[in-house]
């Protein structure tokens, strides 16, 4: 649905709004001073889109844009726009575009990249989910994970693969916390029962924490999902010794 509500207000602001807008700019710092009024309108209706917002947020104005001064710099948001115009420029020109040539041109980073069509770049999913775990416990940042899943699977923002949870559960393998990495290793077994990966990594906590029945039972699960998982019957052998 807020995919849709963007998608409605540009198309709302690519026909009689964009008459509003002036046909020579002053103050412009970063674009080109003879960019083509069409080319900043694009401009400007991609940086709305990718940050899920309109011209306001950067503007002085309404958004129907009557009377809207666009040339003066009094948020705070436009400020930072122009930085941020420059360090993707930066990125691009520096750093992409010297990236080895490859079958494709390397992808250029633009604004969506970070933000999502969110106001602010959300952070990452495990940093999220271990802040979570860390103040309220593991069942707290599960729950976490659950209600973002179920609000935010589409939307962009957050990386709901199956490498995210393993990240979390190899964090907290590293800091001893077998219990609770295993929390997080059942619950990417709920969500992606075919994963090998994820019973490897169950099997090898159960060994860590010296249950060897348990792990046996989850390298032999990864053995039905990958009959020729070489680290899966390396491991059962290893527990046979």
């Amino acid at each position: 649905m807020k995919r849709l509500t963007i998608v409605a207000a540009l198309l709302v602001a690519a026909t009689p709004v964009a008459a509003q807008i002036p046909t020579t700019f002053t103050n412009l710092q970063v674009l080109p001073k003879d960019i083509p009024r069409s080319e900043l309108i694009a401009t400007m209706r991609n940086i709305a889109g990718s940050l899920g917002v309109r011209c306001a947020h950067c503007h002085v104005g309404p958004d129907d844009l009557q009377g809207m001064n666009f040339a003066i710099d009094d948020k705070r948001s436009k400020v930072a726009a122009r930085s941020m115009l420059q360090m993707v420029r930066a990125i691009n020109a520096d750093y992409v575009s010297k990236l080895p040539a490859g079958d494709a041109a390397p992808q250029q980073v633009s604004c969506i990249t970070c933000h999502r069509r969110s106001i602010k770049p959300p952070r990452l999913l495990p940093e999220m989910l271990l802040t979570t775990a860390n103040a309220s416990g593991v069942p707290a940042a599960i729950a976490q994970y659950k209600k973002l899943r179920a609000e935010a699977l589409d939307s962009g923002l957050y990386d709901f693969r199956e490498p995210t949870l393993a990240i979390v559960a190899s964090t907290l393998r590293d800091q001893k916390r077998l219990a609770e990495a295993m929390e997080f290793l059942q619950l990417n077994a709920e969500i992606f029962p075919g994963s090998v990966n994820t019973q490897l990594m169950l099997g090898e906590l159960a060994v860590q924490k010296g249950d060897p029945a348990q792990a046996a039972g989850y390298f032999k699960r990864a053995l039905e999902l990958d009959p020729n998982n070489a680290a899966a019957k390396k491991a059962l052998e290893s527990l046979k010794k």
